[in-house]
């Protein structure tokens, strides 16, 4: 039952390592016979590093959330939350001034094994609520003064980087530079996690209506997960010596197009001479805080409960493993980076925005109705107890430039009852190449071809619900300045397409059927308040081919939607317990300009196949069917006839 009020709680948390042992290892992180092998240094720079390595044999980490004031039979509102993981060690790299014995870099890796996590909806509730705790505990340290430390000085020699000659003037020999590094990063490698969501709850009552899910879970695997962080970075040096990092790639091509466009901004914008000569001086010492976050594979279940069997199992997401073995090179299906600037020897002077990229693919998405629902249902009780628990008060995320690449990304659609006829198609998939988004606009990328006067007097003579007005006024400016005014940093988004080509077929591994041909798109995302503008325009030509029984399960698929969208309308009024948001639902306006679209319709002439298709009589009549009397030719043994359109100008809108 939601509370009114927040919740005060307390969050006792455990943390326990089992066979804790500390040792020193070779570079090659195995046992020395002799602590000498475990450092290799260079007389030429006078460096040194050394190699430690923490090991464990268990790691439990535990914790629960009590609610403070109840008696003690509710004082427990959520179930404990349990990770534990064997076989963990933890890497350690120093790299130390031989001369004085100053720590100048060091490199720390974590490496778990296997984690196995089976979470319930009362754990993940535990998890919010130690969240809130661990950030209530940060924010109130930094109430405290700060405690002032007296360190040693230090030489310059100390302060020497180490990818550099040193006093001795020498460079580094070949054995040190092998294992050399540069500055100090953090690392974490886990080798495979499984996690698996479920929902506990046995009671009928706590359901929406026509809930066909008992006890629902949901497992997510993930193979290789690297996470590193690199804090003090040159902006715009190479990435060779960064761990499991291949570079050049899309995302260092994005840093460095963004650097060079926000310079030029920079000067351009800059009109006392002093500030441009020192900001053109000290911008190749630009700094950055960079986190890489990457998984190699990953694949997502759906939803599943006691009456699943093990046939009936099917991926929501999975990566095309196929697909990746023919890019060159280790291919990670998450390849996310985000970087923040700053400029070492000063405050004052301006700096880039904080850049975040984000790589995914290739991929294939299934479009399941129980799924989204199970997932819906959980959100709203993960939303319920957020607003149960006393949030500290967060700062606002800073405006990032922003780009999101999808590599062959592919969303598939189960299409209603086909078995009720074996020609009838199974699913629908779309495919694309490449799908980018961004909040940072080019020229190439949003040159808009079809807005002009008619579009607009169109849409101006359109009855739409809301939001007409404000439409029109997006899009003539997205006319005339590519950008719209009155809007916060980052509230407009830029898509853009390789050729789209969208078919059916009979299942995994059966040929598909075209339905609409390769087509690029464009579109712009105006995000308001209460309101998202989309308007999309292909760049060629829109070519349809649809057949009869591609028709019947299009219109089949459209009234299934259709009740989906009532039935999780139904299911929302349910879970909010008829409480009626102060808040409005948001308006979506879609807009799409087609300059020219051709569609194919294929009929069948002639007697119509049945399922009696076998029968003698009907396949004579079939066979004696003058197929040069009529325009039209054959398929599956049927003969069909075509019926051709094209349509110029054509709009389409839908809210």
């Amino acid at each position: 039952m939601p509370i009114s009020e927040p919740l005060r709680v307390t969050v006792p948390y455990a943390f326990q390592l089992s066979r804790l042992s500390v040792d020193s290892r070779t570079p090659g992180w195995q046992h020395p016979h002799d602590l000498r092998h475990s450092r290799i240094s260079c007389p030429n720079t006078n460096r040194t590093i050394m190699y430690k390595q923490i090991s464990w044999q268990l790691l439990r980490i535990e914790a629960s959330a009590h609610n403070e004031g109840e008696s003690a039979q509710r004082n427990v509102i959520n179930a404990p939350l349990r990770l534990i993981t064997s076989n963990g060690r933890i890497r350690i790299a120093l790299k130390k001034n031989s001369t004085d014995g100053n720590v100048i870099h060091a490199r720390i890796m974590m490496i778990l094994e296997d984690i196995l996590w089976v979470a319930t909806l009362p754990q993940l509730q535990s998890a919010i609520a130690f969240y809130s705790h661990i950030m209530k505990l940060v924010k109130a340290s930094q109430g405290f003064g700060n405690i002032e430390v007296l360190l040693p000085a230090r030489t310059p020699s100390s302060l020497a980087p180490s990818n550099h000659a040193t006093e001795t003037g020498l460079a580094p020999n070949k054995n040190f530079a092998v294992f050399d590094f540069n500055q100090t990063s953090y690392h974490l490698n886990v080798k495979k996690i499984d996690l698996h969501l479920c929902d506990d709850a046995h009671s009928p009552e706590v359901y929406p209506p026509q809930w066909d899910i008992e006890s629902g879970a949901m497992q997510v695997t993930l193979h290789t997960l690297l996470i590193d962080v690199y804090p003090k970075t040159p902006a715009a040096a190479d990435r060779s010596k960064w761990v499991r990092y291949a570079s050049p790639n899309p995302v260092t091509t994005f840093l460095e197009q963004n650097l060079k466009h926000h310079f030029a901004r920079l000067i351009e914008n800059t009109v006392d001479e002093t500030t441009r000569v020192r900001l053109t001086r000290i911008w190749p010492q630009l700094m950055s805080f960079n986190v890489v976050f990457r998984v190699l594979d990953m694949s997502v279940q759906c939803v599943s409960d006691m009456q699943t069997k093990r046939d009936s199992l099917f991926n929501l997401f999975e990566s095309d493993s196929e697909a990746k073995r023919k890019f060159p090179g280790e291919q990670f299906v998450l390849h996310a980076e985000f970087a923040n600037f700053f400029h070492p020897m000063s405050d004052s002077l301006p700096v880039p925005p904080p850049l975040t990229h984000v790589q995914f693919g290739p991929f294939s998405l299934l479009f399941d109705k129980r799924t989204i629902r199970w997932i819906l249902y959980v959100a709203h009780h993960l939303t319920v107890a957020l607003s149960q628990v006393e949030a500290p008060d967060m700062e606002p995320l800073p405006v990032t430039d922003f780009k999101l690449d999808l590599l062959m990304p592919k969303v598939i659609l189960r299409l209603p009852d086909p078995s009720s006829d074996s020609r009838l198609p199974h699913r629908l998939t779309v495919s694309l190449s490449t799908l980018s988004i961004s909040n940072r606009s080019t020229e190439e990328q949003n040159h808009f071809t079809l807005l002009d006067t008619h579009l607009m007097d169109y849409l101006h003579g359109l009855a739409l619900p809301s939001g007409k007005d404000i439409l029109r006024s997006d899009l003539l400016q997205l006319n005339s300045n590519m950008t719209v005014s009155g809007l916060e940093e980052g509230d407009q988004l830029w898509l853009s397409s390789s050729p789209m080509w969208v078919e059916t077929d009979h299942g995994p591994d059966t040929r598909g059927l075209l339905l609409i041909t390769d087509v690029p798109l464009k579109a712009s995302l105006t995000i308001r308040k209460d309101q998202l503008n989309v308007f999309v325009e292909p760049q060629t030509t829109l070519s349809a081919i649809v057949d009869h029984f591609q028709l019947l399960q299009l219109l089949r698929l459209s009234d299934d939607i259709s009740k989906f969208a009532d039935l999780l309308s139904t299911d929302q009024k349910f879970l909010s317990k008829g409480k009626t948001s102060d808040t409005p639902a948001p308006t979506v306006l879609l807009v799409a300009a087609l300059a020219q679209a051709k569609v194919h319709l294929l009929l069948t002439h002639g007697p119509m196949p049945s399922p009696y298709e076998a029968c003698p009589a009907i396949n004579e009549a079939i066979n004696t069917i003058d197929t040069n009397s009529y325009s039209g030719f054959i398929i599956d043994g049927y003969p069909q006839c075509k019926i051709s359109g094209s349509f110029e100008g054509t709009m389409m809108h839908c809210n």
